[in-house]
């Protein structure tokens, strides 16, 4: 720590990027001319490097993934080292716990688990609080990162619409189809207490990214066809981003006020 910081604040380097860095059009599944942003070359090059220096709690290699059979199209990964090495998930008492200091939380990451910090410079509109990203030391897939709000600010998991704007901008900075967004709340399987979303590469499409939605607004639908019911917020540039990302903290309040957990994707439709 040097002089000048908090306890609890981390400060790796910049990630500094405007609207011109949005890929609006992801490559498509299998396209050989397609080419990895520049936030993707340097989440894969951080993310590989602290492989290689062993800060994950285990090393990753290739998963045996296919799709299960059905209208669900589910995608299933045997990732056996996650279940059996990650750190036990915190026990959720109420979908609001406060956040506990004396637990594990995010203001304990070592230095070396940050690859930098994500802010925007310049429109569309206000730009969102800056992100910090991180490994999951307990990864799903290769380029599992962690979308970290301020961590001194301890913040429990309940999702914000700055947080929830960031993401989905980070999402717009990959060129690959398959990097995701996701939060887990708490009940629906949110590990800590702290809050975070995760950023994930999965070289697989999702039916649901085809499925129909029954239309219930302006950019609103509801899913039937996945494994469970599902909101459908439509954001079709970045200018949506900051409405949508408002809208979807209000349903996520309100499933949460009548004791309903939830858990948000975002991903290209």
């Amino acid at each position: 720590m040097t002089a000048g910081e908090e306890p609890g604040e981390l400060n790796p380097d910049e990630f500094m990027y405007g609207e011109e860095d949005f890929v609006l059009q992801a490559a498509g599944w299998g396209d050989p001319a397609s080419a990895p942003s520049r936030f993707d070359r340097v989440l894969l090059a951080g993310w590989s490097d602290r492989m290689e220096r062993g800060l994950f709690r285990y090393r990753l290699g290739p998963l045996p993934t296919r799709v299960l059979p059905g209208p669900v199209r589910l995608v299933a990964q045997l990732n056996e080292q996650r279940s059996a090495e990650r750190r036990p998930p915190q026990p959720v008492r109420s979908l609001r716990d406060p956040f506990d200091p004396g637990a594990f939380n995010f203001t304990r990451l070592r230095p070396a688990e940050l690859l930098f910090r994500l802010r925007r410079t310049g429109g569309p509109g206000p730009p969102p609080d800056p992100l910090l990203v991180a490994i999951n030391a307990s990864p799903l897939g290769q380029g599992h990162v962690l979308l970290l709000p301020e961590p001194a600010r301890r913040l429990p998991q309940l999702l914000t619409a700055p947080a929830l704007r960031g993401a989905l901008e980070a999402a717009l900075l990959s060129a690959h189809p398959g990097f995701r967004v996701g939060f887990n709340g708490l009940g629906g399987g949110a590990s800590v207490n702290h809050l975070h979303l995760h950023g994930l590469y999965l070289d697989q499409p999702l039916a649901l990214e085809e499925a129909p939605a029954e239309p219930l607004g302006p950019r609103l639908g509801l899913l039937r066809s996945g494994p469970a019911p599902a909101f459908l917020f439509f954001a079709p540039g970045p200018a949506a981003l900051e409405p949508v990302s408002r809208a979807v903290c209000r349903a996520a309040e309100h499933l949460g006020g009548v004791g309903l957990a939830y858990n948000v994707l975002a991903t290209r439709g």
